[in-house]
């Protein structure tokens, strides 16, 4: 058992060393205890931290890393590069994948984010996507497949799959609050299902913040009879 402990104690301190070093730390292939950690790290840092996920890897969670979240919340400076790797839930519990806060600044690029079962990103902060896929998500209590409070950029990624249920709140697929530019993205094949006569709902994006497209395509998503991007009635601009 010392030595177990002991073993776990020199990992922990040697990711939180790369990670404060601005050194990039790589995960093997299906080792989701080392990527929570690497992100936990990450936060305990307050330099760059960089972590590589392994080429095509799989990265199946099972349980909750914070309540609500799959993985630890982040909350300073970090890029994931996802190498064409997929991360997917597969917890009892509702839970969303991706937590930015307030103050953090995140780059992903080439990741799979999916099977969140209550939403699977939510933005507080600054994160840029580039090449990523968040699909087949549901939610349970959140309004949003993608909730967005701060500034959130996404080129050549895609929001595809998902389902949302009716809330007694506004709701979408994509649920802007902040800022989000988006270019050479798809929002595609989404499901929204039932609404109340007293809240919006849109099956593409619901926007009360301001939202910048180049070579957007939005396309598929099921919603009778409602525009594939809603202004709320605080909306700035589209």
């Amino acid at each position: 058992m010392r030595l177990v402990t002991a073993a776990m104690l020199s990992s922990g301190f040697a990711l939180l060393a790369a990670c404060s070093g601005g050194k990039q730390v790589e995960i093997a292939n299906n080792d989701t205890a080392a990527l929570v950690e690497a992100l936990r790290q990450a936060n305990a840092s307050t330099g760059h931290a960089r972590i590589k996920l392994a080429r095509n890897g799989l990265y199946v969670i099972s349980s909750e890393a914070e309540p609500g979240l799959l993985l630890p919340a982040l909350k300073g400076r970090v890029t994931i590069e996802g190498n064409h790797a997929e991360i997917r839930g597969y917890s009892a519990d509702p839970a969303a994948i991706l937590e930015v806060a307030a103050d953090a600044d995140v780059r992903i690029s080439h990741l799979v984010l999916a099977e969140g079962t209550d939403g699977a990103v939510r933005n507080y902060g600054q994160l840029r996507l580039d090449g990523v896929a968040i699909v087949d998500s549901s939610v349970d209590t959140m309004p949003a497949i993608v909730l967005n409070h701060g500034q959130l950029q996404a080129s050549n990624s895609e929001i595809a799959y998902n389902l949302l249920l009716a809330t007694p709140r506004d709701s979408g697929t994509v649920l802007n609050y902040g800022d989000i530019e988006l270019t050479g993205s798809r929002i595609h094949d989404n499901r929204a299902v039932g609404s109340l006569p007293s809240v919006a709902v849109s099956g593409g994006i619901l926007n009360f913040g301001s939202v910048k497209a180049d070579g957007l395509a939005i396309s598929d998503n099921e919603l009778p009879a409602e525009a594939e991007i809603v202004l709320g009635q605080e909306a700035k601009s589209v």
